[in-house]
């Protein structure tokens, strides 16, 4: 959506929710409704392959299902939303920043261009590439040294095209965006009295929205939700601090990471997928059980409320949760980046174990 008002808007996209380079690129290339539709769907089905052409921990293809019986995936889809092709972009660029790299030299400016047009999108994908080069330089197969060589490369080489791009803007887009990223949530929904919530409040899995739903004002919730954010990242860098990490349970626990910290999340695309993944092998048979009834059963709910929608049941669409009591919010984000992260404490190995004596079980995930 673009916001209009002043003169400059008239001729050119503003900024709503994010900074506006992804509104003038759709308008640049004149991008229409039939190749924008045919690109998402490409991206949708993109990030799952991906995983297990990567050889995502030797998954086994059954947990395809999971994509393709997943309401958040289709709803992702439907609604034309860019989730999808920056959850592609973050886990090709994630991939070329985790050793050894793929394509040699030219794997850290593709890296950088990928993390550049992510965060040029959504902000907030940030905070999913901080965790990851967190968890890459306390738990990551190189030396500490050349990682940090490497992570400031692709900081430097990001930073110059956001640059680029912000001088790009003109003076009255880049005013447009400075004066919204400023005061975000002075007019936005999520800042309403619970008693005036719209649905999108309860469609809002954060927590940020969760604190807000206690009653916090904006400014505190805010403050909150950050310091939840940075409390998980540091546990999560203690926990895995001194173990050699698979990439595959690295990108689990830094895309938990992005779900807890972001502001504004309608579904939960491909976080019961990640997680599942990471941490099957390392679960016993009854905890596996638990985990499948879980997941199977957050499915449900999740069309259920598509099926409640339909019938005219007021506007659950996404999620069963109400706004005031965000349960999946408060339950699943916390419990599944405790799981991502527990598996990466339980299958991580000692730095001191040396590369030719670990067996691949423990650095890699098995069926």
């Amino acid at each position: 959506m673009w916001r209009g008002g002043g003169p400059s808007t008239r001729t050119q996209p503003g900024p709503y929710l994010y900074v506006p380079t992804l509104a003038l690129l759709v308008r640049q290339v004149q991008l229409t409704a039939a190749p924008w539709e045919v690109l998402d769907l490409a991206c949708v089905v993109a990030f799952p392959l991906l995983l297990l052409l990567l050889r995502w921990g030797r998954a086994s293809w059954w947990w395809l299902l999971l994509v393709a019986g997943s309401w958040d995936v289709w709803a992702t889809y439907t609604g034309g939303n860019v989730a999808a092709m920056l959850l592609a972009a973050t886990l090709v660029a994630a991939r070329l920043l985790w050793p050894p790299r793929p394509l040699g030299p030219a794997a850290v400016p593709l890296a950088a261009v990928l993390v550049a047009f992510t965060v040029l999108a959504k902000p907030f994908y940030a905070l999913f590439f901080v965790a990851f080069a967190v968890l890459l330089l306390v738990g990551g197969p190189a030396p500490r040294r050349a990682t940090v060589r490497t992570l400031a490369a692709v900081t430097g080489l990001a930073v110059a095209l956001l640059a680029g791009e912000v001088i790009r803007w003109g003076p009255a887009l880049r005013g447009d965006a400075v004066r919204d990223l400023a005061h975000t949530l002075d007019a936005h929904w999520v800042v309403l009295p619970v008693t005036q919530q719209t649905p999108m409040s309860a469609w809002n899995r954060t927590p940020l929205q969760a604190l807000i739903a206690l009653g916090l004002p904006a400014a505190p919730a805010q403050l909150g939700a950050g310091l939840v954010w940075l409390a998980a990242l540091g546990a999560s860098a203690w926990l895995v601090r001194g173990h050699r990490v698979s990439f595959a349970v690295s990108f689990a626990v830094a895309f938990a990471l992005l779900y807890l910290g972001r502001p504004v999340g309608w579904t939960l695309v491909y976080l019961d997928l990640l997680v599942c993944v990471a941490a099957w092998p390392s679960l016993p048979r009854l905890g596996r059980a638990f985990l499948f009834v879980g997941v199977v059963a957050l499915l449900l709910s999740h069309w259920a409320a598509l099926a409640l929608t339909g019938l005219g049941d007021g506007l659950p669409l996404l999620t069963l949760q109400p706004a005031d009591r965000p349960w999946e919010t408060r339950l699943v984000l916390p419990l599944a980046w405790t799981l991502a992260v527990w598996t990466a404490w339980r299958l991580g190995v000692g730095r001191e174990v040396a590369d030719d004596d670990v067996a691949p079980r423990n650095i890699v995930i098995g069926r």
